[in-house]
């Protein structure tokens, strides 16, 4: 079963009501792979650049949103889902807009994740997200990356 986006959006809207405060444009959305598009004028600190708790936040939200869209897919009726521990480094600042990569590696550790909470009714992973700012020689450079570990319970 494919995500609707446009109902995806209204679901983060209704659940996560820092979303829309956030300047997100949902670029992909997969139970394997999200991208969000995220403007750094809504995002701004004191120094011109991206504020870090607006990119903790952009980032665990694209990890919510690659678990709540693999569960539409994998039809697991569950909402059930909570950041154990998240660990972010900013390598350098971002002065642009940015983009937000959540993805699993493979299908297999995507078909993995979603069997294991099947079986046992729980399933915790890390998740990786990595955060570019726009620019540079190939267009993007990393700014920052989080590592989170997910919860989810059916």
């Amino acid at each position: 079963m494919e995500v609707n986006t446009q109902d995806f959006i209204q679901v983060l809207a209704d659940n996560i009501k820092l979303y829309e405060h956030l300047g997100i444009t949902v670029q992909e959305l997969s139970s394997q792979r999200v991208v969000f598009k995220v403007s750094l004028e809504k995002n701004l600190n004191h120094k011109g650049t991206a504020f870090g708790g607006s990119l903790y936040a952009t980032g665990v939200l694209s990890a919510y949103a690659l678990v709540l869209a693999g569960l539409k897919h994998h039809q697991i009726n569950t909402e059930n889902i909570v950041i154990a521990k998240g660990v972010i480094e900013y390598h350098r600042p971002i002065d642009s807009d940015f983009t937000i990569v959540c993805e699993f590696p493979d299908a297999a550790s995507e078909q993995q994740f979603y069997q294991e909470l099947k079986d046992k009714q729980r399933v915790r992973r890390d998740l990786q997200v990595h955060i570019f700012k726009e620019g540079g020689s190939d267009g993007r450079s990393l700014g920052a990356s989080l590592l989170g570990s997910f919860v989810v319970r059916t």
